[in-house]
């Protein structure tokens, strides 16, 4: 996937250190644009909803306070605001009766949450590679 300009992003965890190593994370890369970081569903809702602060990628944990990262993105297939935002749900765990619930819907993907430093590096290039062959999936 070849862009003149880095893909924006938003990231939404509510695990401080989480939040922070992928805010990092994604700063590092050229092609990325980081425009939003959040705790919660409820202000990434908002800020999607409300403010249409809509990135091209949004990567939201599985599971948090108050609404789960399912449940965000139920939200945000509802609205019909985002249609073309990609969003990748990690987790420690992937629960495959959710996956299978949304598998025929190609803008939303599941991810193991990375467990190791290489895994952890490698996030980046992984939502890259996934939207490549996404986009090539699709001519």
């Amino acid at each position: 996937m070849e862009h003149d300009k880095p893909l924006t992003i938003i990231i939404v965890d509510d695990d401080e250190d989480d939040r922070e190593l992928l805010r990092f994370l994604f700063n590092q890369n050229e092609n990325f644009e980081l425009i939003g970081c959040f705790d919660s569903g409820m202000d990434v809702i908002e800020e999607i909803l409300n403010k249409k602060n809509i990135p091209d990628v949004l990567v939201i944990d599985m599971y948090m306070p108050f609404l789960t990262g399912i449940e965000v993105v139920s939200k945000l297939e509802e609205s019909g605001v985002a249609p073309n935002m990609n969003k990748f749900i990690i987790s420690t765990t992937i629960n495959n009766s959710e996956q299978s619930k949304h598998q025929n819907n190609p803008s939303i993907k599941f991810i193991k949450k990375p467990a190791s430093l290489v895994e952890i590096n490698d996030l980046p290039g992984f939502i890259l590679e996934s939207l490549n062959h996404s986009n090539n999936m699709r001519v």
